[in-house]
């Protein structure tokens, strides 16, 4: 799926009337509460993360997503970078300890916090701020939530 695709489809779950499990659902409702009660006034839009280019085309915001990153102790990496220079960023580590994260894995974090019941009256809303977590495994937690919802809707 493209970059694009996917943030039509996190643009348009307004429209999307079925929610995630229950089983699902639960863990995520119990971490949206808990960036809730982080009282973070960090957050950021979905427009936030797109910025003009000269030929006034839409490319990621490098900033925003570095901030977003810096709010979880994290480093953003660009997908365009090649290589694994360590085994820090393998995708065989457990999500805590990893260090660096990538657009996807924004993506990833706002497709879960919009799948939640108590986002669900905020959609109606033109410009949604969506919170970034402070914890580093509360947002691993919710990308791997965002990213099991991506896959069940592949199929």
């Amino acid at each position: 799926m493209r970059i694009e695709d996917y943030l039509s489809k996190i643009n348009n779950l307004h429209l999307v009337e079925h929610r995630v499990g229950l089983a699902v659902n639960a863990e995520l409702e119990e971490l949206i509460l808990k960036i809730a009660l982080e009282n973070s006034q960090s957050y950021f839009t979905l427009e936030m993360l797109f910025q003009k280019t000269d030929n006034n085309s839409m490319a990621l915001n490098p900033e925003t997503f570095q901030f977003i990153a810096n709010g979880c102790g994290l480093l953003f990496i660009d997908e365009k970078e090649t290589g694994n220079v360590c085994f820090a960023d393998s995708q065989e580590l457990r999500p805590e300890f990893k260090q660096s994260c990538t657009a996807i894995d924004v993506f990833d974090l706002s497709y879960a916090i919009l799948h939640s019941s108590l986002y669900s009256q905020d959609l109606k809303v033109d410009e949604l701020k969506i919170p970034i977590p402070q914890d580093v495994v509360v947002f691993w937690k919710l990308v791997q939530i965002g990213k099991e919802l991506r896959g069940k809707e592949k199929e």
